[in-house]
């Protein structure tokens, strides 16, 4: 009798996580983007030299199309600008269904490319007025071939985010030991050669996956050839995927995840120079300035619209598992 009922036990015990399996939520792909995103066309926040332009001009002009089954989100490139302009035309999207904790999973054919001038990025921030929680999925500017991924908290009590996992615990590097969230550069991580830019894309592209609970934040990234079975099955498992590129677990910081990361909203962007493209960034954090042989972002961007014919993103799918 006491055999059989450890035995019991231990069977239960083993199925336990095939229990608590994420399950499908929400899946935006070609048969339902333009319902499922917002487009914008107000001034960037960020103060980049880009023209967002809504979803009939998106559409319209080619910047946002249907090809072979996936989503294409452009910029213009084929116009000659003026600096004193508005800036080049791009997309900004967001997600009108928001989402708490789980995991999103992006599939990625293609990203903008490792191209001076611009700053692109797949991310989330909060839905609403409140905390200020924003989570840096894929972010890159001008010619880097490394994904940053970045948390942003506020400077408050409620926004004290600080994470210092070891070096053994992701397959990323503390950016520059940056690992207060509510610092300028927030707490960074820098991911490996091939996952972001050109390098990206010359590997076929990959998947992205945010996992989030109410005790951790983790990003990981699989190359084309290296995305775990679980996914591709649409079961995916995150137990079984290895160490993430940027770790973000509370046994190696102190935060207070649920009050800093309140619903998410799903946003992609490509902007051109700004905060994190132009200025200093232009001149001395990338060889842009000394490659181009032009001393200023929006110079370069202006004037050089064939420079950009890489910079797309071509989205096989989103997902939102919980």
């Amino acid at each position: 009798m006491m055999l059989s009922t450890l035995i019991s036990l231990a069977s239960s015990l083993f199925v336990l996580p095939h229990a608590l399996a994420y399950s499908l939520v929400d899946s935006y792909d070609a048969s339902n983007w333009y319902d499922s995103f917002n487009f914008h066309d107000e001034a960037d926040p960020t103060n980049g030299f880009v023209d967002y332009i809504s979803a009939s001009d998106a559409q319209s002009s080619g910047l946002a199309k249907i090809v072979d089954n996936k989503v294409y989100l452009g910029v213009d490139n084929m116009t000659v600008l003026s600096t004193g302009g508005s800036g080049r035309k791009s997309i900004w999207i967001t997600s009108k269904k928001p989402f708490l904790h789980g995991l999103l999973i992006g599939d990625f054919a293609h990203m903008p490319g490792s191209i001076c001038g611009i700053w692109p990025a797949f991310w989330t921030i909060r839905e609403d007025d409140g905390p200020y929680g924003e989570i840096d999925i894929v972010e890159g500017f001008n010619n880097i071939e490394t994904n940053y991924a970045t948390l942003h908290t506020l400077d408050t009590p409620a926004g004290t985010c600080v994470f210092n996992p070891p070096a053994n615990a992701q397959t990323g590097t503390s950016n520059e030991g940056n690992t207060d969230c509510s610092s300028d550069i927030g707490c960074s991580v820098q991911g490996q050669s091939g996952s972001y830019g050109t390098s990206f894309n010359q590997n076929g592209g990959g998947v992205y996956a945010l996992e989030w609970t109410s005790t951790k934040i983790n990003i990981f990234f699989f190359p084309r050839n290296s995305i775990p079975e679980d996914i591709t099955s649409g079961q995916p498992d995150p137990t079984q995927w290895g160490l993430p590129q940027a770790n973000f677990d509370t046994v190696y910081g102190s935060c207070d995840i649920d009050t800093n990361f309140p619903r998410q909203t799903i946003y992609f962007d490509t902007t051109f120079c700004g905060a994190n493209a132009g200025g200093q960034a232009w001149t001395d954090w990338t060889t842009c300035s000394a490659d181009t042989g032009t001393s200023s972002c929006e110079a370069y961007v202006a004037g050089n619209p064939g420079a950009y014919d890489e910079a797309y993103w071509l989205i096989n799918s989103v997902k939102v598992y919980q």
